[in-house]
């Protein structure tokens, strides 16, 4: 039976950045070495795609990976969700991996799998990782969260939490990662749940989780790589390889 499961909700329909999940780097999609970097988790022991078109289906296969088709959704959570039910319901920790993390460390993901076995009242755990660089404070693409003594989260949002009133006392500001490690029952549980006023509010997902009174575990981890949310991103994903594998500019040209 099958325990540990890593599903990449995918889409071409992206509203900053349209097909940017079949951008390619050195004759990789995004899609691809996100894929291929979670095969290289010491605990997952399977991944899928899940994925609201068939051309993303036909691609995933073209390099060797599993891809299923789902409907249409409004978070990649939901297609998640569904895939799970019809096909993984069998497995018990369903980690989402957004399919736009191509240098996403394949520990990140061994750590939450490890923390939601360390708790056994956890129902989820997701990555945070302390801002080094001040300018994503004020991005909004670059969500923050705060939590308490024992991590868990307090609340997500877009804009500079906690806010420094007082100039004396010093804040640090964590940015969250946007992969989530469920218990499949909560998972499913999560795709039944209404709407919510802040979700819609930042436009965050998790935000639905906390208001219907659901915790959030974090995890503090050292990756400081952020998603591909533009075309820009892309470059700094082509930086930040040929500062961190033996190819070359050349080889790494976005496409």
């Amino acid at each position: 039976m099958l325990k540990i499961v890593g599903v990449i909700p995918a889409r071409l329909a992206s509203t900053r950045f349209p097909r940017k999940v079949l951008k390619e780097i050195g004759g990789k999609s995004l899609l691809q070495m996100t894929y291929e970097n979670a095969l290289e988790s010491r605990v997952l022991e399977r991944v899928v795609v899940a994925a609201e078109d068939a051309e993303i289906v036909d691609h995933v296969r073209s390099f060797g990976g599993e891809a299923f088709l789902t409907g249409k959704h409004p978070t990649g959570t939901d297609r998640v969700a569904e895939i799970v039910g019809d096909y993984l319901d069998d497995a018990e920790i369903v980690v989402n991996v957004q399919a736009d993390e191509p240098c996403l460390s394949p520990k990140v993901i061994d750590t939450l799998v490890g923390a939601l076995h360390e708790d056994p009242t956890a129902v989820l755990t997701t990555p945070i990782t302390k801002i080094l660089d001040p300018s994503q404070i004020y991005q909004s693409s670059s969500v923050k969260c705060v939590f308490d003594e024992n991590m868990r989260a307090l609340y997500f949002s877009r804009a500079p939490i906690p806010f420094p009133q007082k100039k004396e006392i010093e804040a640090d500001y964590y940015r969250h990662i946007g992969v989530y490690c469920f218990r499949t029952t909560f998972l499913l549980e999560y795709a039944s749940m209404q709407k919510t006023r802040l979700q819609q509010i930042e436009d965050l997902e998790q935000l639905k989780i906390l208001e219907h009174g659901y915790p959030i575990h974090v995890c503090i981890v050292e990756d400081q790589m952020c998603g591909v949310d533009t075309p820009e991103d892309l470059e700094k994903v082509q930086e930040y390889l040929c500062q961190n594998t033996s190819l070359s500019p050349e080889a790494l040209s976005p496409l």
